[in-house]
């Protein structure tokens, strides 16, 4: 990105996100790979933010005996992306009750992630429009194999043979009809299960009004040329991957 481009970013107000104390999201993917092979494990800081989180405002925080003192949680919408790197118009957050609002840059941002929560997001809405065309299905195709099954119910009973020859074929209708509405309401329920799989999934993944949010604990590493600080997310490891 050019240096105009982020000058503009850095005199543009920075709100403040709505957030709580939760811990849901910050405190996931507890081991990060740096250059290869040096492994973080985030636990201890986990367990201690964890402990920190239903203190209000004021009540000072341990913070002697905070582990990991370079990870801060940060969290906030990407603004921009660079090589490797994304701009964060975030909250810094030192402690659960102690934050700050400034842009960062993101080394070894949660690309994944974000472009899992994009992929999953159109799909609960086609996952229920499928279960409401198998509902409707269903009740047409049932409504068919009564009315299938009342006609030949009526032949059997006439005094021509050739209506009630006729019965059979609309005994064959019927069952043709509730095989379909059988079919219907099994893709009903399997599409009911994939869209609660999916939303489970998506609620997995931190988001505000449809767009990602970051929300993890990075390594402060240093500031750039501009004084932004620089943050490190660190490579998730294989068995935490996004």
């Amino acid at each position: 990105m050019k240096r105009a481009g982020l000058l503009v970013l850095l005199f543009a107000a920075v709100p403040v996100l709505a957030q709580t104390n939760q811990t849901t999201y910050c405190c996931r993917y507890p081991l990060r790979v740096f250059y290869e092979s040096e492994t973080v494990n985030l636990t201890p800081l986990f367990q201690w933010w964890k402990q920190h989180a239903s203190q209000q405002p004021g009540a000072g925080e341990a913070e002697a005996n905070r582990p990991l003192p370079g990870w801060k949680r940060v969290t906030g919408m990407k603004a921009q992306e660079l090589e490797y790197a994304w701009v964060v118009n975030a909250e810094v957050f030192t402690s659960p009750t102690i934050r700050t609002n400034e842009w960062i840059i993101l080394k070894d941002p949660p690309a994944a992630e974000e472009q899992a929560y994009y992929n999953l997001k159109p799909l609960p809405a086609q996952y229920q429009q499928q279960i409401t065309n198998d509902a409707r299905a269903y009740q047409a195709h049932l409504k068919a194999a009564q009315n299938a099954e009342t006609r030949a119910q009526a032949d059997a009973r006439s005094w021509g043979w050739k209506t009630r020859w006729r019965a059979n074929d609309y005994n064959q209708l019927a069952a043709e009809e509730r095989a379909a509405a059988g079919a219907a309401r099994n893709d009903e329920r399997q599409t009911q299960q994939a869209l609660d799989r999916t939303q489970k999934q998506l609620n997995a993944i931190p988001s505000v009004k449809g767009r990602y949010l970051v929300d993890c604990f990075a390594l402060e590493i240093g500031r750039n040329s501009q004084g932004l600080p620089i943050f490190d997310l660190g490579e998730i490891m294989s068995t935490n991957s996004l």
